[in-house]
């Protein structure tokens, strides 16, 4: 196992610079929904509609980008090295472009909400590519080693959780002090500037240099040799256990993506008081911090099975939490809302494994690599996610009467808060009943499948 011994630094420099790409997307993630019906005068329906094209678009992307990656050849970079580059720049760009207050230069409401659908769909296709390729990076650098894998993950979820913090503590106040300088829409734009120059920076000087020694080029005859689009897909729909993982990863996802964006309105329009917003992130960002540094042994003492099902319960618990009490007490949903980010660093201690787990076993029962077909699987939930999600926020804010600038009612904010914590809960206890009766892949079974994988995969590059 002397091959695959990382060194921190190492394994720093893949988890810094994607850990500083959040803080770029994560901006119009968060902020993008408000910004268009605040300040680009788009309704709510018409932007539910929009985010509902365009994630349908952005999931047939979705299902073809492991098959597409796994038949990129380049003789300069290896197949996940070169598209990590590729989506370096479209995630800063696409992500920025999101945030232009273009109500200067374009008059209709409806030529506003397609040019940020454009970027919108160009930020989320790339990241179809980046995360699958993040992960197989993770396979690269670490090999057969379970214990490299976990470290990594681990180490990327602290790092996440660090720079969560500083991302918390400024992200609001910088939007608003650039708000009174260029004008209240410019503010989230240059704020985004800042933040993507760090990004490639860090990119540019530790990501890039770490990938290409661990992603070799591939030689046109091992491209040729992988499995056909068409067989690529049958391995994944004949996995049983990579079906159960879809569908309990997608159903959490989909809650999450409900909750995020809604936080900003609970804010704005519940409270009245964004500014307050900022001390919610930044108490967030430091609990997951701190819960980052724990979650690490929790999850080795659960095993991937436990972390999934503690982590979901977890969650349910502080979603009806928040649906209960979070309307009359800030305090409450700023508990809850900690306690979230700490169940999510119990389950991402595996995120990648998890579906690395299921395309080794597929690898193995079947005899064709789909681990890369895997993990692109892996990407499937989170554009479900944001797809229903977002048409989820739009539809539902339209449907309890939200419009902007209106007089918040007691009988709105109640229905707000059904929305925002109840529908949710209700979408983690899928994801409950699913890991408790459905996943049955042992951490043993993994690690066999992984060490046998990585015997098959050099027996055939000998013979290439």
């Amino acid at each position: 196992m002397e091959k695959y011994q990382l060194k921190e630094r190492e394994i720093m420099a893949v988890a810094l610079p994607n850990a500083v790409s959040a803080m770029v997307h994560i901006v119009p993630v968060m902020f993008g929904m408000m910004f268009m019906t605040e300040y680009l005068g788009i309704s709510a329906a018409a932007m539910g509609t929009a985010m509902l094209v365009t994630k349908l678009l952005d999931y047939v992307v979705a299902i073809f980008a492991g098959s597409i990656i796994e038949k990129t050849h380049s003789k300069k970079y290896g197949k996940y090295a070169l598209w990590m580059r590729i989506t370096t720049f479209t995630l800063f760009f696409s992500s920025l472009l999101q945030l232009v207050d273009t109500s200067g230069f374009i008059a209709a409401p409806i030529g506003r909400l397609i040019f940020v659908s454009i970027f919108y769909c160009g930020l989320h296709f790339g990241m179809n590519f980046r995360a699958t390729s993040q992960g197989g990076l993770i396979q690269r650098m670490a090999g057969p080693s379970m214990e490299i894998r976990k470290r990594m993950n681990a180490r990327q979820a602290q790092v996440n959780a660090a720079v969560t913090i500083v991302s918390g503590a400024i992200t609001i106040p910088l939007i608003g002090y650039f708000a009174t300088k260029f004008g209240a829409a410019n503010g989230y734009a240059i704020t985004l500037i800042l933040f993507g120059a760090l990004f490639l920076v860090l990119s540019l000087t530790m990501l890039f240099p770490v990938m290409k020694k661990y992603d070799r080029p591939r030689e046109s005859a091992e491209v040729a040799n992988t499995p056909t689009v068409g067989q690529m897909f049958k391995s994944i729909i004949s996995n049983k256990q990579m079906i159960f993982m879809f569908f309990m990863i997608t159903s959490m996802t989909v809650g999450t993506q409900i909750f995020t964006p809604l936080l900003a309105y609970y804010f704005k329009v519940v409270t009245g008081n964004l500014s307050v917003m900022t001390l919610l992130l930044t108490i967030q960002g430091i609990g997951a911090f701190l819960f980052s540094l724990v979650a690490p042994a929790i999850a080795k003492k659960l095993g991937k099975k436990g972390a999934l099902i503690f982590s979901a319960a977890l969650s349910i618990t502080c979603y009806l939490g928040i649906w209960l009490f979070g309307l009359n007490h800030v305090w409450a949903l700023v508990a809850f809302a900690c306690l979230i980010k700490g169940s999510d660093a119990i389950y991402r201690c595996f995120a990648i494994n998890y579906f690395l787990d299921c395309g080794e076993y597929g690898y193995y029962t079947t005899g064709q690599d789909n681990r890369t077909m895997a993990l692109t699987v892996m990407n499937w939930p989170i554009k479900i996610g944001f797809l229903a999600g977002g048409a989820a926020v739009g539809y539902g804010l339209a449907l309890i009467g939200y419009t902007a600038g209106m007089e918040v009612t007691s009988v709105f904010a109640n229905k707000f808060m059904v929305l925002f914590g109840l529908l949710p809960a209700v979408l983690f206890l899928v994801t409950l009943l699913l890991a408790i009766f459905a996943y049955k892949l042992t951490d043993e079974q993994a690690e066999f499948y992984a060490t046998e994988n990585n015997k098959r995969e050099a027996a055939l590059k000998g013979t290439l």
